[in-house]
């Protein structure tokens, strides 16, 4: 009959390892998957619909809690056991560290940009706090408005080539944004934000980093980081060899730095599947394509060649429609 594998979560990772094994069961508790690429489209046009694709689920509900002992997971409605379990939950964002968060807007999900979209028309001084993709993305799309971007390190988009944060700055600063580096936020007030070095007039803060994985508060008793289950090289957890974890819920314990995108994401899923099912193949990242938009400017990185203009965008473009298409195929 073969062992049951169950695929916790619905996002790109988790689509992925279903599509490379149609008989894991998948969970989730969202009857669409949003595609994180295409949030942004959300304050350039009207159809919010856009980035929310339909897809099969062969149970629709919330994770209370796992008992990785017994191997058990405790749903909403019901418990499911498992002979193996692949962890795609995705991320959220943690923001509670800066003093007068209830003061900021998070932006991580479909309904925050929902919400977003309705306040931004009625501001005029908008802050974001966080210079790295999301952050630079996002003051791209954001037209007619004083926005300045917060960023604690010496740069924006710390960690990609330095052709990245040139251009980035560049586009930006030609569009009228402000862009504020090492320089760290104290204090969030509804009407400002507060650095070491300054105070800024903000109607609007928008938190855009800070990205953790999405594990459940009751998952306990196995190894986490950062709300990321911790994984070895074939993306096994270091406790249990039945817990597999791929996106945004792996922590991969190798020391080197892994993006949270959507490339990794599907090629983690697919890998964690094939091990489940009782491959021995390492996780081997690879970021081939790295495309960023500052509003209608699209520039990025294939393979070690840097693009700009359209070629970035079809680029960008193709790999969302190939996600889209693959989940079609469910």
């Amino acid at each position: 009959m073969g062992e049951r594998i169950v695929i916790l979560g619905g996002g790109i990772a988790g689509i992925s390892a279903k599509l490379r094994n149609r008989k894991g069961m998948l969970v989730d508790k969202n009857p669409y998957l949003t595609m994180a690429p295409r949030i942004i489209d959300i304050f350039s046009g009207n159809n919010t619909d856009y980035p929310k694709i339909p897809r099969p689920l062969d149970y629709m509900d919330n994770v209370r809690s796992i008992d990785f002992e017994s191997r058990t997971i405790h749903l909403q409605k019901k418990d499911i056991a498992y002979d193996k379990v692949i962890m795609a939950l995705g991320h959220s964002q943690n923001y509670d560290f800066i003093k007068g968060s209830r003061y900021i807007h998070g932006f991580s999900s479909y309904d925050d940009a929902i919400d977003l979209k309705k306040e931004i028309p009625k501001k005029k001084h908008i802050v974001i706090i966080g210079g790295g993709y999301l952050g630079v993305e996002l003051a791209g799309a954001i037209g007619g408005k004083r926005v300045t971007i917060l960023e604690a390190g010496k740069e924006i988009l710390s960690g990609l080539p330095a052709k990245f944060t040139e251009t980035a700055t560049e586009l930006l600063l030609d569009s009228g944004v402000n862009i504020e580096v090492e320089n760290p936020v104290v204090e969030v007030k509804k009407d400002s934000v507060i650095t070491g070095v300054k105070q800024y007039n903000s109607d609007l803060t928008i938190f855009a980093g800070g990205f953790t994985g999405n594990l459940p508060d009751s998952i306990q008793d196995i190894k986490i980081k950062n709300s990321r289950i911790i994984v070895n090289s074939y993306l096994q957890s270091v406790d249990y060899p039945d817990v597999y974890a791929c996106g945004d819920s792996m922590f991969v314990d190798s020391g080197n730095f892994i993006p949270m995108s959507a490339i990794i994401a599907r090629s983690s899923g697919i890998l964690a599947m094939e091990n489940a099912m009782g491959g021995k193949n390492k996780f081997m990242p690879n970021n081939f394509a790295n495309i960023i938009r500052v509003g209608k400017n699209y520039f990025g990185t294939v393979g070690n060649t840097f693009i700009q203009g359209i070629a970035a965008r079809i680029i960008k473009d193709a790999a969302v429609a190939l996600t889209v298409n693959r989940v079609k195929e469910l």
